[in-house]
């Protein structure tokens, strides 16, 4: 039973190993772009709403995924665009992102379009 039992031991060993080697890789280029229309987001929005919205819950899904990842929602620079991007943080936080791990920047290059962009901090701070 002795080399069953080492063995056993010695495979968790090597896969925890191998999950803590390969995780800095996975995260190498992990950015991940989910785009949300004003066509979606013209919807009323309500607590139901907003995490059926294919971006929404795509982007939080992939968001909790990573240890230190950050959303950013890049929207059109507009007063308009601002607002559309204030009230989805919002949303965002009522679903359980921490309003620290959530950054606002003009720049989607689209009026009619929201990008939300899911990385590591490091990736997104640069």
């Amino acid at each position: 039973m002795k080399i069953s039992r080492n063995f056993r031991n010695s495979s968790v060993k090597l896969a925890a190993a191998l999950m803590l080697a390969l995780a800095p890789a996975l995260d190498a280029s992990s950015l991940r772009l989910f785009p949300l229309s004003a066509e979606e987001w013209a919807r009323p929005r309500s607590g139901a709403v907003i995490p059926q919205l294919d971006a929404v819950r795509s982007a939080v899904r992939y968001w909790e995924l990573g240890a230190d990842a950050m959303i950013v929602i890049r929207h059109p620079g507009e007063d308009s665009g601002v607002l559309w991007a204030a009230e989805l943080r919002d949303w965002l936080v009522s679903l359980g992102v921490p309003a620290d791990a959530i950054d606002l920047r003009a720049g989607s290059g689209d009026a009619d379009e929201i990008t939300l962009v899911v990385g590591s901090r490091g990736e997104l701070e640069q």
